[in-house]
């Protein structure tokens, strides 16, 4: 049996977030404890997992005694979670843990990274770079706002988890961005949350690339940085990557500084992402929003040696920095197949439904890099492994499922 030191609970194995956590730890012999929300989860299937359970659908007081007997079954102390659901829902209920300790960020830093407007005006002090905003408390102030606006703009929440419970009651769609080209369309998508009686943010258009910076901050120091850029999304005018590649730390060395500036004056402990939109043309970086969790493109961290959960472990849990550790890559890509392929089905047969208009496509490359990407040796995978291909048959097993069912 292995020391209780060297075991972790992951809860959220059902993405690729998750699995990467699982592997990450695994190929360091720990005890990976999983906790998945469906029984096809893909991360219950890697073969680093020791102990499997699924999450139960009863109330929140059945949740937390849940855990405190998983904790109390594996003698496991300390839990890695993955959403920011997960990250409310234990910080309410932190004082009713006994003897497990979730190695996430405080209540009020969660609040302060999930409010974007207050985001905005703290990285404003660091000299950072936010799309012009505005927003409107009634429809009546849209006329003369929406005269005065370059389109497109975006639409986006300033913090979806606020306006969400109410949101699902009235069978509304929180959708993380939306476009509109003019006038008549940005009316026609606020009016949807009329009933709501809050408005999403409006936001200018910032052209470009998606650029992340990754840090592990303790004590307002940067302990570990990774960047990378988005190669493609989904949806194709911007989203989340389907592909993306690691990017030397030599490039973009100020703005990793005021990144960490902007971190420092939160008070963030843990990882986090700094997202922007980078203009390479007018070398012009916005920001877009921090992610104070772990992202989804953390595959390539994971295979670039970029270790951020084994270092929220070791020093938020154990208060030790890692001494030894692999060296880092920045030549590496990934990619999510499955996603890749359906954004390249949108570019070849549903060019019509792509937002930004102001995007350009070139069918025949776009065949040619999703058919060349598989003889890239540096190319690695979300799900996809050799050592641990189980995930990824769960992975097909659900989407035939969903198939099935439509």
């Amino acid at each position: 049996m292995k020391d209780t030191q060297d075991k972790i609970i992951i809860l959220g194995t059902d993405t690729q977030i998750g699995l990467s956590l699982i592997r990450e730890f695994g190929r360091r012999n720990c005890h990976v404890v999983a906790i998945g929300r469906s029984k096809g989860s893909i991360g219950l299937r890697s073969r680093y997992v020791q102990e499997g359970f699924l999450w139960p659908r009863g109330t929140e007081a059945e949740q937390i005694e849940f855990l405190n007997r998983i904790a109390r079954i594996t003698g496991a102390r300390f839990l890695l979670c993955v959403s920011e659901t997960d990250i409310l829902f234990l910080n309410r209920c932190r004082d009713r843990l006994d003897g497990l300790t979730p190695l996430i960020p405080s209540k009020d830093t969660i609040a302060r990274v999930l409010d974007k407007q207050g985001t905005a005006c703290v990285a404003a002090e660091a000299g950072i770079l936010s799309p012009e905003s505005h927003t409107i408390k009634d429809l009546t102030e849209l006329p003369t706002l929406a005269r005065s606006l370059i389109y497109p703009v975006i639409l986006k929440w300033s913090n979806p988890h606020e306006v969400m419970q109410d949101s699902q009651r009235l069978g509304l769609a929180i959708e993380k961005i939306i476009y509109c080209h003019n006038a008549e369309e940005l009316a026609k998508q606020l009016r949807r949350y009329v009933p709501l009686g809050q408005f999403p943010m409006i936001q200018a258009y910032c052209p470009g690339y998606g650029l992340g910076q990754f840090f592990f901050m303790h004590r307002g120091k940067a302990l570990l940085r990774f960047q990378h850029r988005r190669i493609h999304e989904w949806p194709p005018e911007g989203g989340f990557s389907s592909l993306c590649a690691g990017v030397p730390l030599e490039q973009h060395r100020a703005l990793q500084d005021k990144s960490i500036a902007l971190l420092q004056k939160l008070d963030w402990e843990g990882p986090a992402m700094v997202e922007y939109r980078y203009d390479e043309h007018n070398d012009r970086a916005v920001l877009m929003e921090i992610n104070g969790r772990f992202w989804g493109s953390l595959p390539l961290a994971y295979h670039s040696n970029a270790p951020f959960g084994w270092y929220s472990y070791q020093v938020l849990g154990l208060g030790k920095v890692p001494s030894t550790l692999e060296p880092m890559r920045d030549d590496i890509q990934c990619r999510n197949t499955l996603i890749e392929l359906k954004r390249l089905l949108r570019i070849l047969f549903q060019p019509h439904k792509i937002r930004d208009k102001s995007l350009r496509f070139s069918p025949f490359k776009e065949v040619v890099g999703f058919i060349g990407g598989y003889f890239n040796p540096k190319m690695r995978y979300y799900i996809f492994s050799l050592s641990d291909p189980k995930p990824l048959l769960a992975d097909w097993a659900a989407i035939a499922r969903k198939l099935m069912r439509r």
